[in-house]
């Protein structure tokens, strides 16, 4: 029988130290989330994630402001939208290397 997690290709690892996934997380927080997309797609490249996962922060952070400036009055819903995705990509980017086990 087989099991998905002894027959897993090997990963590499997101994070190489604790401060390196400190300085991504202060720098997704620090820039309101804009830089989110650039740290997914290196994730993606390294097949942490789905390729899709920077392109959805990508349409969500700086989709956001577009749309807002296109629409106008903007005030009641564009800065919910950028604090939920501020917080998501921040926590998101906490938990990348989680799972992440030696030798897997």
């Amino acid at each position: 029988m087989s099991n998905p997690y002894l027959n897993a290709p090997i990963r590499t690892r997101m994070y190489s130290s604790t401060v390196h996934k400190v300085v991504w997380v202060v720098v997704v927080v620090a820039s309101a989330g804009l830089l989110a997309p650039p740290l997914f797609f290196i994730a993606a490249k390294k097949r942490v994630v789905a390729m899709y996962v920077p392109a959805l922060y990508a349409v969500f952070a700086w989709g956001t402001p577009i749309m807002a400036s296109l629409v106008g009055n903007a005030k009641n819903w564009s800065g919910g939208v950028l604090a939920f995705t501020l917080i998501v990509a921040a926590v998101h980017a906490a938990i990348l290397d989680t799972d992440w086990k030696a030798g897997r």
